[in-house]
Formats: C-alpha cells, sequence, structure tokens
C-alpha cells in the first residue's frame, strides 16, 4: 500500500519528523476564507514548494498540485498533528509505535481518487477524509457528503485489500479557528472535541476492539 500513497509514515513520529524536516508545519493556523485566498499568502513558501516538488516527484498524478489543495493539506496536518499528541498520551508506547499512516493514497482502478490519510494498526485501516467549513450550519450536510464518499473508498478497496483487513471510515469536518489573528473559542473548541472523539473512536475500534465485542 505505501507505494500507493504520497507519503507513508511507519509510525506517527515520522509524520512529526516530516512535518518539521519539510518546514511544512511553521506555525500554520486554520483561517477563515476560501483555500485558494488563503493560498496566496503562501505560494510562494519553502513549504509550498516541499509540497509541490513531493507531489510532482511521486509521478503518479495527472496534473499538478493546486495551490488550494495544498491549503487543504495544511489544515488537516494541524488536525492529523493534535489526533497525534493525544494517541501518545492515551495509548502505551507499544501500541503507539504500532500506528502507520498513509498520506493521500490512491486506490487501485478508480480513476485516481484519493483518501486523505489512511490509518493501520495491526488488522485494521481507518480511511480518514477532512474538511472544513465555514459554520454550524453545514457540518451535518457535509458530514453526510464525505461518509458517502468514504463508503464508495471502502466499497473499491475491498476488491483487493487482503481479507484479513478490517476497513473503517471517518469523516472529521473542522471549522476555521481564525479570523485574521482573532482565535475563534467555538470553533477551536468544537474542533478540539472532534479530536478526542476520534482518538475515542480509535482506542475502542482500532486499538482495544476486543474489550467491547
Amino acid at each position: 500500500m505505501k507505494n500507493d500513497a504520497l507519503a507513508f509514515f511507519k509510525e506517527p513520529n515520522d509524520f512529526n519528523r516530516f512535518i518539521y524536516q519539510f518546514d511544512i508545519y511553521n506555525g500554520w493556523k486554520i483561517g477563515k476564507g476560501t483555500m485558494n485566498s488563503r493560498g496566496e499568502l503562501i505560494r510562494n513558501k519553502s513549504y509550498t514548494r516541499n509540497l509541490k516538488k513531493l507531489f510532482s516527484d511521486k509521478n503518479a498524478f495527472r496534473r499538478e498540485v493546486s495551490i488550494s489543495e495544498i491549503v487543504s493539506w495544511l489544515d488537516s496536518f494541524v488536525i492529523l498533528m493534535r489526533v497525534i499528541e493525544k494517541l501518545r498520551i492515551n495509548l502505551s508506547s507499544e501500541e503507539f509505535v504500532k500506528v502507520k499512516i498513509y498520506f493521500e493514497y490512491i486506490i487501485k482502478m478508480s480513476k485516481k481518487m484519493r483518501v486523505d490519510f489512511i490509518i493501520e494498526y495491526e488488522d485494521t485501516l481507518l480511511l480518514l477524509e477532512l474538511r472544513m467549513v465555514n459554520n454550524f450550519r453545514k457540518i451535518r450536510g457535509t458530514w453526510s457528503n464525505k461518509k458517502g464518499e468514504l463508503l464508495i473508498y471502502k466499497e473499491l478497496m475491498n476488491n483487493y485489500i487482503d481479507d484479513k483487513f478490517k476497513i473503517l471510515t471517518f469523516a472529521f469536518i473542522s471549522l476555521y479557528e481564525y479570523e485574521g489573528r482573532e482565535e475563534i473559542i467555538a470553533h477551536s473548541h468544537y474542533n478540539n472535541n472532534q479530536v478526542s472523539f476520534l482518538v475515542e473512536y480509535i482506542q475502542k475500534f482500532m486499538i482495544k476492539r476486543s474489550e467491547i465485542l
């Protein structure tokens, strides 16, 4: 599977090293505005060039990565880093290092459909899609759409993934956390609650699934 992903991380600490060594994170905030308008502010940043090069070097895609996609990735990196830190706290060190992460995984025979992230733990794969919306009213509809996409991805992957794997899905809908330099506390609080919920989901259905069967 790792050859079909834009990047593969054998353990969560590898993801953190990827963020810092590539100078990708660099204090990025999930801010208000369209992806394109936010992208104009980082078009010439080193981490933007690094991500574009990573995408082109993979030579598995039909076009160049757009600036809006890069902004979406950066937002997702912020969320995933929070998930990783909570997993670090909630899992044993032996469990933590067994968590594998695939970034932008290309589904076989799908006309280049991609899953944002896949989290692997032993015999379980979690397909994770992330999307940011600008108000609470849009969360439910966006979640339903993303969940539908994930179920299609799951069906396609079931055609070729080894039968030993159980495939789970999770749609993570976030809200922007900053308007200019002002933090929107209600939005940040919601996002962090969602992070906690995802970590709980991973614990119950991936790490300690046998305890609830």
